[in-house]
């Protein structure tokens, strides 16, 4: 148990760093420019009864020296610091130049990941108008609705046109159960009165579906 590792994480060791460094690390507020070399200062510096393996604490030094508010800390005239937050070199014009460009680099992937985020949810709830005025959403339910909506509507069209040199039906002459014929195409359909609504009425075709037209899309 002894030997167990008292860190897991990369923020745990950058906290025990800022605990213990705290002219030299922070964990908010304005970051130093830490030394080039620090790690070797580290390892000779940090209890080996604290357990921190090199390879979590170079990981850890990584996610400091790449985070935003480090990378700002980076620039022309600052000094860097020792454990002790002794100035040590000044910062040159090829580092803080390298620093500059890492940030915009960050920043880039940043406003790139949001803006595909904020594209994937306008796909997704993109608005589409169908023939009829209807609304619909893309996505795979709506979509399907939106085509039937289309397809009703072009059975529509079709059925008007067959049925523009045809007599109406008198709905007052039928009832349930009745067999009427409808015009679904070009060609009328044989299929079962259910209900008269209105000026529609809703029948059963011989696939078993149920449909509810208009009174005049009956023929006799």
């Amino acid at each position: 148990m002894e030997n167990q590792p008292k860190f897991s994480t990369s923020k745990d060791i950058i906290a025990y760093l800022a605990a213990q460094f705290p002219q030299c690390f922070s964990v908010e507020g304005e970051a130093k420019p830490l030394k080039i070399g620090i790690f070797q200062d580290l390892v000779a510096s940090i209890d080996s009864s604290e357990n921190i393996s090199k390879v979590k604490l170079r990981a850890a030094l990584r996610t400091y020296t790449l985070s935003w508010r480090y990378l700002h800390s980076i620039k022309e005239g600052a000094d860097r610091v020792d454990l002790n937050g002794m100035p040590c070199e000044k910062l040159t014009a090829e580092h803080v130049e390298h620093a500059k460009q890492q940030l915009d680099e960050a920043k880039a992937k940043v406003k790139a990941k949001r803006l595909q985020q904020k594209e994937t949810k306008t796909v997704n709830n993109k608005e589409v108008r169908v023939p009829n005025g209807a609304k619909t959403f893309v996505n795979k339910k709506p979509v399907d609705g939106a085509r039937k909506n289309i397809k009703n509507n072009q059975i529509a069209q079709t059925t008007k046109s067959v049925n523009a040199d045809r007599k109406p039906v008198d709905l007052s002459t039928l009832k349930a159960g009745d067999q009427v014929r409808i015009t679904l195409s070009s060609k009328p359909v044989e299929a079962v009165l259910i209900a008269i609504e209105k000026e529609n009425v809703r029948v059963k075709i011989p696939s078993g579906m149920e449909l509810t037209v208009r009174s005049e899309y009956l023929i006799e």
